[in-house]
């Protein structure tokens, strides 16, 4: 196979225009009744992965670039402006032990991989990498990376095998949900409670009638708050922890001007959207033939720390009777980080779980 791209990383129009009908398949997908067994953000990340791997698109690209630099930044105000702060700190509390069955169980495998796995004279630096990997997210592979000095050879290897395995994971997860012996295992679970007493299906939402004014003010807030978000960071000598500081921003106004926030409409639209094309880029960015070439035990080794956290997280979850949803979402912030987690959130219809879905995956990062 070529390693040669039909698409070309430098045209960045075409991409985009992937990207954004990616989002839409996945959209789309979510009306059919196979789409709402999986869910269209599985499908997306499956999708984007089949794409690569044929070799229709590059796995990386300034249009990818672009969409973790600006879009996902944007999409967390947008779906955090009516966050209402009493509600997450009520819900918060059993993701938060979900959130930490997820953490010790990636500690256990790590572990585990240590054991059982030939894993070489940098085996501890490799099991610290993925620990923190799986604790917060992608991000932290990189900072643990260069913090214990690992190989170059080897981070690269990390990277390759964390963005098929830890995908496919984060496509597991949105899948879940709709699994019925999931379903089945979980069946004390209620009927998950939609915010303003909204039906569990999408449609209804995607239909909503929207205002350009109301368009522009959200978009014009959420690129203010996150600009307010950079500085600040940069003012505290964090840039890598804006996130936390864009999150802390927007929660705080949404608690402030409840009414005037509430009123507007669109906010939590275009960040779904957002939400997509990240999905649509991370699928196509995962790279097989790397991991296949390089990374194949390393690979083992994140499977098996992904396994322990899903067996422990499920299991104790289950016992302490905590929301299936939750628990799945708990675990996207754990072993994906904030965008992860806000973006099932807010494709399984809760935008109610996002501002918590946020948080976890920034205390990840912490």
């Amino acid at each position: 196979m070529s390693h040669v791209p039909l698409i070309r990383p430098e045209w960045t129009f075409v991409l985009w225009a992937v990207l954004a009908l990616l989002a839409a398949f996945g959209f789309w997908s979510e009306r059919t009744r196979f789409g709402r067994h999986l869910s269209g953000a599985a499908l997306l990340l499956v999708g984007g992965i089949v794409l690569s791997s044929l070799g229709l698109l590059p796995r990386s690209a300034p249009a990818y670039d672009a969409v973790w630099s600006y879009l996902v930044p944007l999409a967390i105000p947008l779906l955090l402006l009516k966050a209402d702060l009493r509600r997450v700190i009520t819900e918060t509390r059993s993701m938060f032990s979900a959130f930490l069955f997820a953490a010790a169980g990636t500690v256990l495998g790590a572990l585990l991989g240590l054991w059982l796995l030939p894993l070489g004279e940098h085996a501890a630096e490799l099991a610290g990498v993925f620990s923190a990997t799986y604790i917060g997210g992608s991000m932290n592979l990189v900072a643990v990376s260069q913090a214990v000095e690992l190989d170059p050879t080897l981070a690269t290897a990390a990277v390759a095998a964390d963005s098929v395995v830890g995908v496919l994971y984060l496509a597991f997860l949105a899948a879940v949900p709709s699994l019925a012996v999931f379903r089945r295992w979980f069946a004390y679970e209620a009927a998950a409670p939609q915010p303003g007493g909204e039906p569990a299906s999408e449609p209804a939402d995607t239909r909503v009638r929207l205002d350009l004014s109301h368009l522009a003010v959200v978009l014009g807030l959420a690129f203010l708050i996150c600009a307010a978000g950079e500085a600040l960071a940069r003012m505290a000598g964090l840039q890598s922890y804006t996130i936390l500081f864009t999150t802390s921003i927007t929660v705080a106004l949404a608690n402030l001007f409840p009414r005037q926030l509430g009123a507007l409409q669109g906010d939590r639209e275009i960040g779904m959207l957002f939400m997509y094309v990240f999905f649509a880029a991370i699928g196509i960015s995962a790279d097989i033939g790397a991991m296949l070439d390089n990374a194949i035990v390393i690979a083992f080794l994140a499977a098996l720390i992904l396994l322990c956290q899903a067996t422990l997280l499920f299991a104790l979850s289950r016992l302490r009777r905590l929301d299936l949803l939750e628990t799945v979402i708990a675990s996207s912030a754990c072993a994906g980080g904030p965008a992860t987690a806000a973006a099932l959130a807010a494709s399984r219809a809760r935008p109610d779980l996002v501002a918590p879905a946020v948080l976890l995956g920034v205390f990840g990062y912490v």
